[in-house]
């Protein structure tokens, strides 16, 4: 019972931290492309990442703890006789019986690979929008790919093969993700099909609310935070493996300093008029007449605004154990507090640094429609 428990447990953890990590910019990746987030999109995706990380657990953990240890004799053979289950069947019938049978390991490894394969193919119908057709071919490449990477030590990083690669498992699998095909077009997984949205660029604009300002700023947060924890990491990993030192100014300056500058100030100062996130919930500058703002406000409104702030909180917070901006630390949160109340209370929605710069914002879809008019 413990083989079947421990590798799904591993695939929740994995799917949560996935999702922890990578959730915001798979819905900001939503919001650009089908101008709008939906709940049923979002769980259905969920469940893929849920998916993947299970498949990958059930079929090729646990991992040798070195490079040799899969190396010995009779290990790793790889069974190419097609349809060999089937003689497996007959002689667990032929001895144990059909009561023995019904709850043999041969009868249950086959009909568990045949389960395991089932979601693929009804996510390949619901969540890609295919046929039969795609969740079969999805499921025999899928199935494929795993035992290959079984019997080459997932591709040389073992010297021998940990697993024991079987054209059954992917016949099986295959006929897994078929069954599992043809059962997607049954009512009860209509709810993991989101809804059939056009692309957002031909969709009409629409107003631009608050919460959908708050939301560009949750993707601009995230865009930066990946970033900067991305390269600060890499360059950490590169130090620990013998590379050269990192440079304390460098980790807590610059490179905020240098991922705002491209999150933040450079799309701001483009066609377009704003930020990375912004861009993303479709949201441009505009100044006087709704008319896409001039490059300087834009940038002043950015160094204002939440691309100030991001670069503010960035580099007040070190990645040592004592800040070395303290007084920066409680200005940053200071203006924080007084943005965030104004960005409430302002009735025209403006925000502090839109009143303070003449600015505000709309859909970028109206300014397009305008540009095609003129």
């Amino acid at each position: 019972m413990n083989t079947l428990i421990w590798p799904g447990a591993i695939a929740i953890l994995g799917s949560l931290v996935f999702l922890g990590a990578a959730g915001v910019f798979l819905l900001a990746l939503q919001y650009r492309r089908h101008g709008r987030l939906s709940w049923r999109r979002t769980i259905t995706t969920s469940a893929a990442a849920l998916y993947g990380f299970g498949l990958f657990s059930y079929t090729m953990l646990p991992l040798p703890a070195s490079r040799s240890e899969a190396c010995y004799p009779g290990r790793g053979i790889p069974q190419l006789v097609p349809g060999r289950f089937l003689e497996q069947f007959s002689e667990s019938i032929a001895t144990r019986g059909l009561a023995g049978f019904a709850t043999s390991f041969v009868l249950w490894q086959v009909l568990f690979n045949v389960i395991l394969f089932m979601p693929l193919g009804i996510l390949a119908v619901r969540w890609l929008r295919g046929n039969i057709f795609t969740g079969l071919v999805l499921g025999f490449v899928a199935s494929l790919t795993i035992e290959l990477t079984q019997y080459t030590g997932i591709w040389g990083l073992y010297d021998c093969a940990y697993r024991v690669a079987d054209v059954d498992d992917v016949i099986v699998n295959t006929a897994g993700a078929l069954i599992g095909a043809i059962l997607a077009y049954l009512p009860i997984f209509s709810f993991l099909t989101g809804p059939k949205d056009g692309d957002a660029r031909s969709a009409a604009p629409r107003r631009v609310t608050r919460s959908r300002r708050a939301l560009a700023n949750v993707f601009d947060a995230a865009i930066t935070t990946g970033a900067v924890f991305g390269i600060t990491g890499a360059l950490s990993l590169i130090e620990k493996l013998g590379g050269p030192a990192t440079n304390e100014r460098l980790m807590n300056f610059w490179i905020p300093f240098v991922v705002v500058i491209f999150v933040f100030v450079l799309p701001s100062v483009t066609p377009g008029r704003a930020s990375l996130g912004q861009r993303c919930a479709w949201l441009t500058v505009t100044g006087s007449g709704q008319a896409p703002a001039s490059a300087l406000r834009a940038l002043l409104r950015c160094l204002l605004g939440f691309g100030g702030i991001t670069f503010l909180f960035q580099v007040s917070t070190s990645l040592t154990e004592v800040s070395p901006y303290p007084v920066l630390n409680v200005l940053v949160m200071v203006y924080i507090a007084v943005s965030a109340v104004f960005f409430v209370i302002d009735p025209q929605q403006r925000g502090l640094a839109g009143k303070a710069t003449g600015t505000g914002f709309i859909d970028r879809r109206a300014t397009l429609l305008r540009e095609l008019d003129r």
